[in-house]
């Protein structure tokens, strides 16, 4: 039999940064997960159904269903966006992290609020308050990775930090006034306006990622 040899320190150090990572990974995709789950779970059928389609009454649930369907998906597609280009998985990073997620666990709650009581402004201040918080959230995630402790991978140009930090700040915000200002809204309409923005920003953020990104280097001469 060969002899084993004991690990090196950066052997060991990498395998811990990748437990860690892992792990981390894990937590975040469970609380996804659950807040998703949790939104289903909450939709309850009118006490008093006669059994016909006029008395079910389900639409404010379900546009509160799918808002929410929509909002921590694309808060989900980020932060996996973000993990993709990060090296190292220190404590700040698990820390942010855990105060996203536990933002992100109180979406059931809001989505109850402004799915019960959507004729009162301040239901609306409260969801909107919770959407923007976790966006902060996840800003202060991004901006200590990318540009305090440089823990993302090189390839990542300083120009599409930056623009990733100032999408993650403005989206949320600019996304809930335009869903928000549609007066008097129909059944569908509120989810399905969101999707619309939310895929026209998905292929223009490709787009000027691609513009942003660093140009490759001019081989050399002869080379």
């Amino acid at each position: 039999m060969g002899v084993r040899h004991a690990p090196t320190h950066e052997a060991l150090e990498a395998q811990q940064q990748k437990h860690w990572y892992d792990r981390l990974m894990m937590l975040c995709d469970g609380v996804f997960a659950i807040a998703i789950t949790l939104q289903a779970a909450d939709l309850q059928g009118p006490r008093a159904w006669t059994g016909d389609w006029a008395s079910l009454r389900l639409g404010a649930q379900l546009d509160a269903y799918a808002m929410s369907f929509l909002v921590i998906s694309i808060y989900w597609l980020a932060h996996r966006r973000f993990m993709a280009m990060i090296r190292v998985v220190d404590a700040p990073i698990t820390v942010l992290t855990l105060i996203m997620l536990g933002l992100v666990a109180l979406l059931p709650a809001a989505t109850r609020l402004i799915s019960g009581y959507a004729a009162y402004p301040q239901s609306q201040m409260i969801y909107g308050a919770l959407v923007v918080a976790i966006g902060l959230a996840l800003a202060a995630f991004w901006a200590y990775a990318a540009l305090i402790a440089g823990v993302i991978y090189s390839e990542v140009s300083v120009a599409q930090r930056w623009f990733l930090l100032a999408l993650i700040i403005f989206t949320p915000p600019f996304f809930l006034l335009l869903t928000f200002a549609i007066p008097h809204p129909a059944k569908g309409e509120v989810p399905l306006a969101l999707a619309a923005l939310f895929l026209i920003g998905w292929r223009m953020r490709i787009w000027v990622l691609r513009r942003l990104a660093d140009p490759a280097p001019a081989p050399a001469p002869g080379g």
